[in-house]
């Protein structure tokens, strides 16, 4: 494959002093493999895990006083997995200079989102060991607050039914119930209408095709309500932060 321009200063936010660490970040191993280099980004994509956990953890740190260590250690997480770190890489088209094997480039690798997390993690190494903590900082702080402001909805859409439960045994020391109103269509190819009630009251309902799948949705469309409603009568309900259970 032809060899791609290097991201610029106007892509990325940030410009290299040194460019051979730019360069290894995007360096895809089958890309080193097919043109025998002595390199890839896989060193880089290992030294960028510390350095992103490190400044998520500062960030959230500042960010949220009140939160205790379990709460800041989910959140976390889940501004660093990997469906995360690749938004971060498509946000600013990393997919389009990384320098891969002809394979790996027929075979749609610079989308992959596994490919995507660990060039990412490449580049903010690589703009660690350029320009220091700050230069990375700057670069990774300002693409969560634009795609994450409220990093506790990567935590609610991952387990809505866990986050309702916690909630309503906190709040009300009671389980939301969950219940099948309607199955409509054949057999492979049924959608399911599900209710959720809290104390015999109905805060939500969902439709999918399948019953867990509907069952989570009624509980995020009842954990929306509930907020709504908390903060229409000006006492805010927190939502919780932990897996919980469902």
């Amino acid at each position: 494959m032809q060899e791609k321009a290097l991201p610029k200063l106007e892509d990325i936010g940030y410009e290299f002093r040194n460019p051979q660490f730019l360069i290894e970040a995007v360096t895809h191993r089958s890309h080193a493999v097919e043109k025998g280099l002595s390199y890839d980004n896989q060193r880089l994509e290992f030294f960028g895990d510390a350095v992103i956990q490190i400044i998520i953890t500062e960030y959230l740190y500042g960010r949220y006083p009140s939160h205790d260590e379990g709460q800041l250690t989910k959140m976390r997480s889940a501004l660093n997995q990997q469906s995360t770190l690749a938004n971060f890489a498509k946000n600013i088209n990393l997919g389009n200079f990384l320098r891969l094997g002809k394979g790996e480039f027929k075979a749609n690798g610079h989308e992959r989102n596994s490919t995507l997390c660990d060039a990412f993690e490449a580049l903010t190494g690589a703009i660690y060991l350029d320009g220091g903590h700050e230069a990375a900082k700057n670069f990774l702080v300002p693409l969560v607050d634009d795609l994450y402001p409220s990093p506790e909805s990567l935590l609610l859409a991952a387990n809505p039914k866990g986050f309702l439960q916690e909630l309503t045994q906190r709040k009300w020391a009671t389980k939301p119930v969950y219940k099948i109103e309607e199955m409509n269509g054949p057999d492979h190819q049924r959608t399911f209408l599900v209710s959720v009630s809290v104390n015999d009251k109905l805060v939500g309902s969902g439709t999918a095709t399948s019953c867990k799948a509907a069952e989570s949705a009624a509980a995020e469309a009842a954990l929306k309500k509930l907020e709504a409603e908390s903060q229409k009568n000006e006492l805010p309900i927190q939502l919780p932060t932990s897996n919980g259970g469902e």
